[in-house]
């Protein structure tokens, strides 16, 4: 297939955009690169409520403290 042109965490593959992230899938395609970057912020809203839910149910265990 075609090779995704990328400078940074977007990239486009034709008219579609998507965003990389470091843990899971690339998430897209999107319409715009706006569009984009408007889910990439939901996506880090949505990381983060599930890392502060998972640290409340640890006990208050933060994982940046258990290396």
């Amino acid at each position: 297939g075609t090779v995704p042109f990328r400078s940074g965490r977007f990239y486009n593959v034709g008219s579609e955009w998507y965003f990389a992230v470091r843990r899971g899938i690339d998430q897209g395609p999107y319409k715009s690169k706006q569009d984009a970057r408007a889910a990439l912020s939901s996506y880090i809203n949505d990381q983060l409520s599930f890392e502060r839910h998972l640290e409340e149910s640890r006990g208050g265990l933060s994982l940046q403290n258990t290396y």
